[in-house]
């Protein structure tokens, strides 16, 4: 039943009592000192003997409440405080129970303000009027009573657990049977039956109980898997003290781990206690921003925040938000349960993409024409090539009734107008390179200008893209972009600036933020880049830095500076290889956040479980661990008709910009060919 779980979590059934009405439990017992009330008593008028000749109380209350005492075995709520009530009528080993004298120990136990009654105990005939009023009053006082469902081998639970299915009484008693040390219902236990929607299964079969410190007995039967399902209503109650004794056991039910046909059904019932998911939170978890506000995060798996609706943040923050150890707040299941609950574990760093083809379409048709006013007009189009099974491999290069992209531009003098539609991840080609900020946009559509003055030209581009995000099914807007730039071209160089704006509507930087987590994020950029030709090597280089806006929810970035740079230079290797053209080596660091803060308002980890909750300010720096660098070597071989092969080598070092990460190794062959 994973009761170890529960104490993880602290629970050990401290301050709840529970009521035991049986043969009487022996307060001298060595496993038991300490763990039976002094109110406890003996139910049969006048008789006024509390412990029975009859050790049966004796190990129920073992399995209820063993202390941790070094020795033995430990009770499942082994802090819980047995209420024990003596209602037997016997005085030997054959002793048996009359319903009024059951129904007097249930008001007992009403009276001294017992949380859940246990009853390992029941007929094969329905119960007496006053035993059934008894019930009633149990319930109207909030208490859960748990009750054995028989030893007879049974298609349906003894009475009184017959009744866990009774409106009267639904919610408030559940019938509990035996599992054997295989998993399987043991044999002699009566089966869920017709009150299989209130019945539950627990180890039943060679169960340790009633200790000292030299021997124990071993004891079968599903008086002792009833008092398991007792004590974790115990552990729940301590552990959560706003739970009701009904929820607690509602919990139990809709925790229990399903065995047999699937659903509920006339075996196993609801299933199989199970206390590593009665402790996970229920529901959706809610976590209190300000007094009056709180952030909903669907499907939690676990307290410290494991399988939350998970966001990732992009490569640029390596793993400076999900490491982070300030994130620690509280949150409220569906239950209201109080939770400790770690933000950080909302958040994903991307994946490493590793090695990536630089461009995916892999066939290209161009057509040009002009005007007899000078105006030119030009249409391209290609994408990746993909042999079809209705043709024959020669002809698929015939055509592509899907292409990767489309392109058209229209020159007009010395302005010319671009237009471009593309898809999976095949970037536009207006004479530049991609800066960093444009390649997360990742646009389908982009339009552009360029106006021509001498060696210099103007550029306006904008692009849009749509996305699908996490866990969607219809695809939404993405990130878009506009940028202006110049182009500057003279005696031994070329030149660029820009300056522009890209908008992501899921998060900042290449984040895909999902739910609550999720909001626009804005970032103002600027680009300068340029060639030196130095003799016959060409010397390249690019730099781009980025300032970040971003108010999520939960994250506000203060202060976000991010930069990407590459320099590179490319040389003539006749001589060195035959056939070769160029050998380049090129030095990058991706893009990557320098500087900055995300601030979120968290409320604190109370002291105590009921005390107010006070708000503080947490800080998370943005500079993640590492600074990722690339290393990239390359080497084009011409292959005459044939076209040019290039062969490129990569290592990465920090990759995704987490310190020590293992270094990224890739090897990259690519051929390119005119028909």
């Amino acid at each position: 039943m994973h009761a170890d779980v529960a104490y993880a979590a602290g629970a050990s059934g401290q301050g709840i009592l529970v009521a035991d009405i049986d043969t009487g439990v022996d307060p001298t017992r060595p496993d038991l000192a300490g763990a039976v009330s002094p109110l406890s008593t003996d139910i049969i008028s006048g008789r006024n003997t509390p412990v029975g000749t009859d050790p049966h109380a004796d190990f129920v209350a073992g399995v209820l409440a063993s202390r941790f005492n070094n020795f033995g075995t430990i009770g499942v709520a082994y802090n819980s405080t047995v209420l024990s009530i003596r209602a037997d009528t016997g005085t030997g080993a054959d002793e048996g129970f009359n319903d009024s004298d059951i129904a007097n120990g249930i008001a007992y136990a009403i009276a001294n303000h017992a949380r859940v009654i246990n009853l390992s105990l029941g007929a094969t005939t329905p119960s007496s009027g006053s035993l059934q009023r008894a019930l009633a009053n149990a319930v109207a006082a909030g208490i859960v009573v748990t009750v054995s469902a028989g030893n007879e081998s049974n298609p349906s639970p003894d009475w009184p657990a017959e009744y866990a299915v009774d409106p009267r009484y639904s919610g408030f008693v559940v019938a509990v049977g035996a599992l054997d040390t295989t998993g399987a219902l043991a044999s002699f236990s009566n089966q869920a039956g017709t009150a299989a929607n209130g019945y539950l299964v627990a180890p039943g079969v060679n169960l340790i109980t009633d200790c000292s410190s030299t021997s124990c007995e071993r004891v079968s039967g599903t008086s002792f898997a009833a008092p398991q399902v007792a004590g974790a209503i115990a552990l729940l109650l301590q552990a959560f003290p706003n739970l009701t004794a009904q929820q607690a056991l509602a919990i139990l039910f809709q925790s229990a781990d399903d065995l047999g046909a699937a659903g509920t059904d006339a075996v196993f019932g609801r299933g199989e206690l199970d206390l590593t998911k009665a402790f996970q939170p229920a529901g959706t978890m809610s976590v209190p921003m300000s007094a009056s506000a709180s952030l909903v995060v669907n499907n939690p798996n676990l307290a410290g925040g494991a399988g939350m609706q998970t966001s990732t943040t992009g490569p640029a923050f390596g793993s400076s938000v999900s490491s982070s150890r300030v994130l620690t707040t509280v949150g409220y299941d569906a239950y209201h349960r109080l939770y400790t609950v770690n933000l950080a574990a909302a958040y994903q760093r991307a994946p490493v993409l590793g090695l990536i083809a630089p461009d995916p379409a892999l066939h290209q048709t161009q057509s040009s024409t002009t005007g007899p006013d000078g105006s030119t007009l030009s249409f391209a189009d290609g994408g990746m090539i993909a042999p079809s099974p209705d043709l024959p491999l020669d002809r698929t290069f015939q055509g592509n009734a899907d292409p990767g992209y489309t392109q058209v531009a229209a020159g007009f003098g010395g302005l010319t107008l671009m237009a471009w539609h593309g898809q999976g991840g095949v970037q536009p080609d207006f004479g530049e390179a991609r800066d960093a900020f444009q390649q997360i946009a990742g646009p389908d559509q982009v339009g552009a200008a360029r106006f021509q003055l001498g060696g210099a030209s103007l550029i306006a581009e904008g692009g849009t893209s749509q996305r699908l995000p996490p866990l969607a099914t219809t695809p939404q807007k993405g990130p878009s972009y506009a940028r202006f730039g110049a182009d500057f071209s003279g005696a031994g160089y070329q030149a660029h600036i820009g300056v522009g704006s890209l908008t992501e509507p899921l998060g900042p930087l290449g984040s895909a933020l999902s739910g609550a987590f999720a909001a626009p994020a804005l970032t103002r950029f600027a680009t300068v880049g340029g060639e030196a030709y130095l003799g016959r090597s060409t010397l390249y280089g690019e730099a781009s830095m980025g300032r970040t806006n971003f108010s999520g929810t939960l994250l506000q970035l203060e202060g976000s500076i991010s930069s990407s740079w590459r320099l590179g230079v490319v040389s003539p290797c006749a001589g060195v290889w035959r056939g070769c053209s160029n050998v380049g080596l090129e030095i990058a660091q991706p893009l990557r956040i320098e500087s900055g803060d995300a601030v979120a308002t968290l409320a604190d980890v109370p002291a105590q479980y009921f005390d107010p909750l006070t708000f503080s300010q947490r800080r998370v720096g943005l500079a993640p661990s590492g600074r990722e660098l690339d290393l990239r070597l390359f080497a084009d071989k011409r292959l005459g008709d044939f076209g040019l092969l290039r062969l490129e080598a990569t290592a990465a070092s920090d990759e995704g910009n987490v310190a020590g990460a293992p270094v990224g190794l890739g090897f990259l062959a690519s051929w390119r060919s005119q028909f």
